[in-house]
């Protein structure tokens, strides 16, 4: 019977391993998330708003576009894609018709969260 010699029992029993070069890093892009415009309804500490029923309205110019509130404070615009490129007038009303708050939106937006 014949014994052989493997690499492993000549280096003392330690086994070579490929070394592997460090990682290239790459600068991030920045990606945008929301593809709709989105409005929040929170009181000053942040806590969202009951809003069944309230309406937002954004208005530039002579265009007025309206969306709905659903129950935790959110309103999406589905006509308006972001980032937004200009600004605009947001009036928040509640169930009732009565205006909340007006607030100027600046432009380039994905979000504006409206504290009141």
């Amino acid at each position: 019977m014949t014994i052989r010699k493997t690499s492993a029992t000549r280096n003392g029993g330690l086994l070579k391993k490929p070394v592997r070069s460090a990682a290239v890093r790459r600068r991030r892009r920045i990606r945008q998330t929301l593809d709709r415009f989105v409005v929040i309804a929170t009181n000053n500490n942040d806590v969202p708003r009951t809003t069944t029923g309230w309406t937002a309205t954004l208005t530039r110019g002579t265009t007025t576009i309206t969306a709905n509130f659903d129950d935790f404070g959110v309103a999406r615009f589905d006509t308006i894609s972001t980032l937004t490129t200009v600004s605009y007038v947001l009036r928040i009303r509640n169930a009732d018709g009565e205006l909340q708050v007006t607030r100027n939106v600046p432009a380039d937006r994905e979000v504006y969260v409206a504290r009141f």
